[in-house]
């Protein structure tokens, strides 16, 4: 059984959501689905959406909240004679919400990240909480945040996690370290990521702060961007730091310079599922990780070394036993690996396969 589906997001920028995005649209055009993306700004992501096979719709927007992207959708929907609404992200979950109830089509809400949508008092927040009932599901990337909407009772809860393509990680060879100005032998740890207030950044410069003074080999490289970046910046030149930590800003190569780093950092506070975890899994790049239940719902035990999140000398310890001792990291990768192919991107077209098939025959 194939449809016509319509997904909506804000944007292809460097995202998670909206990499996850492009492997399921390319997934569900493989499989024989007829596949339509609306989305209003491009960024990295637009090539790959592209190479997916879907039919893309450029959704005019002058400004990022702008009444009339819902009116948009509308007309594609009729026109596509679109079968499933699937929305991506905040902004496009209320237009999408809106042109759903217009145009009379199942619509399905992606939730990406611990949500906080229950309990927030923002305009946006009260948007959504009043369209939540149109919807004929939540699908959650993670149990941590199902698990939050199975509390607020108000629509079914389905779960389906990220994906990734590990045979095409595997493939990848590594950076050469030189191209960023970068020692060629020196041990690297590795930041990738929005930077914004969840992912902690403050508490990771503490940290490397300590470690790269007390360990003059060490270089850092933090690759991302977002309204964090600037100031980040300026606190590094700050501190005498800017020949030490390296901020190129987003680099659509990830995967080559995990393969290059020594170690891979992620002190969240809250994360959905994060692809830049999975990614670093497949890359078999030894992690350091906050101890936050999104990273503990897929990340074992012994397959990275764990954090909190409030404590810089926590972070600090963390990065110091991962650059002492090597050869664990390198057995902690390995079984990281192995766990991480459960993950893969058939799996998830399967999951929404039938999360699709479910919400057209019910009608």
């Amino acid at each position: 059984m194939f449809f016509r589906i319509l997904h909506c997001i804000p944007s292809l920028l460097g995202g998670g959501a909206e990499r996850q995005l492009c492997y399921l649209a390319a997934g569900l055009v493989r499989r024989g689905h007829d596949v339509h993306v609306a989305y209003q700004h491009d960024g990295p992501n637009f090539p790959l959406l592209q190479e997916s096979g879907a039919r893309l719709h450029r959704i005019p927007a002058r400004r990022s909240f702008d009444p009339r992207a819902a009116l948009s959708i509308a007309e594609v929907l009729k026109r596509e004679r679109i079968q499933v609404l699937q929305t991506w992200l905040r902004r496009m979950d209320i237009w999408g919400g809106v042109a759903s109830g217009l145009a009379g089509v199942p619509w399905l809400f992606s939730e990406r990240s611990q949500s906080v949508t229950l309990d927030e008092r923002t305009p946006s927040a009260h948007a959504l909480r009043a369209l939540l009932p149109l919807a004929r599901a939540v699908v959650a990337n993670s149990e941590t945040a199902a698990d939050i909407w199975r509390r607020g009772g108000r629509v079914p809860v389905r779960v389906v996690p990220n994906a990734i393509p590990v045979d095409h990680i595997e493939s990848v060879a590594p950076a050469d370290r030189r191209e960023l100005g970068l020692p060629e032998d020196a041990p690297l740890i590795l930041y990738a990521g929005r930077f914004t207030p969840g992912k902690n950044v403050p508490l990771l410069g503490d940290a490397l702060a300590s470690v790269l003074r007390e360990r003059p080999e060490v270089h850092a490289l933090m690759l991302g961007e977002g309204p964090e970046l600037a100031g980040f910046r300026e606190w590094v030149r700050a501190q005498g730091l800017g020949r030490r930590i390296v901020l190129p800003g987003y680099r659509d190569d990830l995967f080559r310079w995990m393969k290059a780093a020594t170690v891979f950092v992620s002190p969240s506070r809250s994360e959905g599922r994060p692809n830049v975890v999975m990614e670093a899994m497949a890359c078999r790049c030894p992690m350091v990780l906050s101890d936050i239940a999104p990273h503990r719902e897929f990340v074992a035990e012994g397959e990275a070394v764990w954090c909190r999140t409030d404590d810089a000398a926590s972070l600090r310890e963390g990065l110091a036993r991962a650059l002492d001792d090597a050869e664990a990291g390198r057995e902690r990768a390995t079984r990281a690996l192995t766990s991480i192919r459960r993950f893969s991107i058939d799996a998830m077209v399967d999951a929404y396969d039938a999360i699709y098939r479910e919400v057209v025959t019910r009608g």
